[in-house]
């Protein structure tokens, strides 16, 4: 849970000075570190002694396993961050799947505040055809508003306080790491400490892990708040229950005193800091991207539950809640609002959502308040058909990703065949030599994305497992016992990973082409593939166990099945497979994956000589649009000049740009990305940036293998009457 902590020690007063435009590093530094102090003494400073176990044949853990379990899944975390970080991308060059977050997060740092200024007055005040917006950036009157939550570039800012662009960089490696780590506490929890590490491992081997890893992306620290978030409220949960029972084992023993302390500690207790504090990451994952408040949806049934069942926590853990996401809905409609009516009618259908889940679940509380009610349920859950409750919802689980397997033979999801959207995968379509469907969304495809990165033994797993748990919560919840504790463990997590799954698996909502549109399975849908499938391989070295298994036999079960989640997914990362192409024409083994690719390597030092090349009384004017879309918020923020596209636009408009520029007194700069794009103003022009490097691969039908070759180049000239030269 530490690494939630410490997030949310950032986050808590970075956004308030944010949007006080006072976002600096004293008053954050004086304020997060005592705030993180805080919450880490809330969030730790208690912990269950063991976790509520359902497996047959589970024996109890000894003190040995739960630090074999930490230490492992501590080496796993710092392995894959090191690993990502040998192997990380400069990602500063703003593309679709990239750069927009560094360069937000380059901006806040330098700047403190946000939207970014569009500086008319450097170009004489606005002129027809002079657009500011840009990949990842909208123009909205005179401000230029980035296009995504800001948690991230909050935490970017901090790493580019420490130490420039290297630690910004590094920083996605490190989250990657704490996300790691995280999960495998969470997996700890659920399934076991022994199996923590192996849940660590797997998830550190797909690919898209890897992909968000490596460079400034927002699910990675998602899955940070998230998963610590459920680890806390698991935690509170547990406490809870242990203290509750043995409260009321002395109330019987000694009588009313006993009664009032119980009373007390329901009201005054750690686990109730605990669950307010898992609450609140939760819902601050809204703050990292909308997708977010989707998450928080089954939170609502769960404080429900905590509410009849008459636990005093229910109150905390809906004030967490309430409070994170009051910071997404903040930040997201003061700072960025255009990018959430991008969204439209995402946000709606999320608020419409929360709405009636949130009555229903206060209406199922009223009405279970009344004894007469309750115990009528009772007896109607215990008969025929409703007893075959719990079984009907695993079957329906199951049914699920069936339906998830055959949908892509029974459908072809569309949406407009015009627009950026579109043209974008009607250009990989050309590419990829398949039939033109414009179109397209490839959204019937999902399961078998997920297949691609873990492998199909992953969905047999995973699949037995979420069937059994699903009986087993359902059991729990229609007859009000759980003995063991586990469905009141498992609940929480089981209602948000199926949830938010269901939700992206049916329909992305990005474009469809790999690794970029797996980041979407990075927050949920893998991970709990993987801890579903992590829990069904506890449970049958249980029953090994149960049947009178040895430890040689169990370990082999084990292994196998760890196996079979490992080698699928290592072979996609790797690009392992064979090719004729040795001497003779023999098998020869290739690895053509990701795994050890270096993307987007030189991007840093090529943007550095381009802003070497830019005076700072220049005022920007880009001619050529893929150089504005791409370049565009890299020269207004880390070149520090204005900058503005008048690509495709008229010669005289243009010109008409250059002469308001110098008639404030500033230097006119064009770039473009051919030099006969500046012949028509007169002028020497310079290639100022020439960069030949890679860039993540871009296929729909199959996962990705190697990375893409990728050339950048853009010439300046000074237009005549203006000066000459380009330093």
């Amino acid at each position: 849970v530490l690494p939630a902590i410490l997030v949310l020690g950032w986050l808590l007063p970075g956004l308030p000075l944010l949007l006080a435009g006072a976002f600096l590093p004293v008053p954050m530094l004086l304020i997060s570190v005592p705030l993180a102090v805080a919450l880490g003494m809330f969030g730790l400073r208690r912990v269950p002694v063991s976790w509520p176990r359902a497996l047959s044949g589970e024996r109890r853990e000894r003190r040995r396993d739960v630090w074999y379990g930490l230490a492992g899944t501590l080496v796993v975390a710092a392995g894959f961050a090191v690993w990502q970080f040998i192997f990380r991308s400069e990602s500063v060059i703003v593309l679709p799947g990239g750069g927009a977050y560094i360069q937000t997060g380059y901006w806040i740092a330098q700047h403190g505040s946000l939207p970014i200024p569009q500086s008319l007055a450097a170009f004489g005040g606005a002129h027809a055809g002079l657009t500011f917006s840009s990949t990842g950036f909208f123009a909205v009157g005179d401000s230029v508003v980035p296009g995504s939550m800001a948690g991230l570039p909050l935490l970017l800012a901090g790493a580019f306080w420490a130490h420039g662009i290297s630690a910004a960089t590094a920083l996605g490696p490190v989250i990657g790491g704490l996300a790691i780590l995280a999960f495998g506490g969470l997996t700890g929890r659920l399934a076991g400490p022994r199996w923590a590490p192996a849940g660590a491992l797997v998830l550190g081997f797909t690919l898209p892990e890897q992909y968000v890893s490596r460079t400034a992306l927002s699910e990675a620290a998602a899955q940070v708040l998230l998963f610590g978030g459920l680890c806390l409220v698991i935690d509170a949960v547990t406490i809870a229950r242990t203290q509750s029972a043995a409260g009321r084992a002395l109330a019987a023993d000694g009588g009313r005193s006993w009664q009032r302390s119980l009373h007390w500690a329901r009201w005054y207790s750690p686990q109730r800091a605990m669950i307010a504090l898992g609450g609140l990451a939760l819902a601050m994952t809204s703050l990292v991207q909308v997708g977010g408040l989707l998450d928080v949806v089954p939170a609502i049934a769960f404080v429900g539950i905590l509410v009849a069942g008459r636990r005093a926590m229910g109150g905390a853990f809906s004030v967490g809640l309430i409070v994170g996401v009051a910071y997404g809905l903040a930040d997201g409609y003061l700072l960025a609002r255009p990018f959430m009516a991008s969204l439209k009618p995402l946000p709606e259908v999320i608020g419409l959502i929360a709405v009636w889940v949130t009555a229903f679940t206060v209406a199922a509380v009223e009405l279970l308040r009344y004894p007469r009610l309750r115990g009528g349920l009772r007896r109607a859950f215990a008969r025929r058909p409703l007893r075959w409750l719990p079984q009907a919802c695993a079957l329906l689980a199951v049914a699920a990703l069936v339906a998830l397997a055959i949908r892509p033979y029974l459908q072809t999801v569309r949406g407009p065949a015009t627009g950026a959207a579109a043209d974008y995968v009607a250009l990989l379509q050309r590419i990829a030599h398949l039939r033109p469907d414009p179109g397209r969304t490839y959204a019937e495809d999902t399961l078998y994305w997920v297949i691609w990165y873990v492998g199909f033994p992953a969905i047999l797993l995973g699949g037995f497992g979420l069937a059994l748990l699903v009986r087993r919560c359902v059991r729990a919840l229609i007859s009000w016992r759980d003995p063991a504790g586990a469905a009141r463990a498992w609940g929480l997590p089981l209602a948000i990973i199926c949830a938010g799954s269901a939700a992206v698996l049916w329909y992305p909502a990005i474009a469809p082409d790999q690794p970029s549109a797996s980041r979407r399975l990075v927050p949920l849908v893998l991970p709990g593939l993987i801890v579903f499938a992590i829990w069904a391989s506890a449970w049958l070295v249980g029953r090994a166990r149960d049947r009178g298994a040895g430890m040689a036999a169990t370990s082999f079960v084990a292994v196998c099945c760890v196996g079979a989640l490992l080698v699928p997914t290592a072979v996609t990362t790797f690009g392992l497979g064979l090719t004729h192409s040795g001497k003779g024409g023999a098998l020869q083994a290739t690895a053509d994956g990701l795994a050890t690719k270096q993307i987007g390597a030189g991007e840093i030092s090529a943007v550095r000589g381009l802003c070497a090349s830019i005076r700072p009384d220049s005022s920007v004017v880009i001619l050529d649009r893929v150089v504005a879309q791409r370049f565009l918020q890299v020269i207004r923020g880390m070149c520090g000049v204005p900058a503005g596209s008048m690509a495709g636009q008229p010669a005289a408009e243009i010109a008409t740009v250059l002469s308001g520029i110098g008639a404030v007194g500033r230097r006119p700069v064009l770039l473009a990305g051919r030099p006969r794009q500046l012949a028509a103003y007169g002028g020497s022009p310079v290639r100022v940036l020439d960069l030949l490097t890679t860039q993540d691969p871009h296929t729909l039908t199959q996962p990705p293998a190697g990375p893409w070759p990728v050339r950048y180049v853009i010439w300046l000239a000074v237009p005549n009457g203006f000066g000459a030269g380009g330093a």
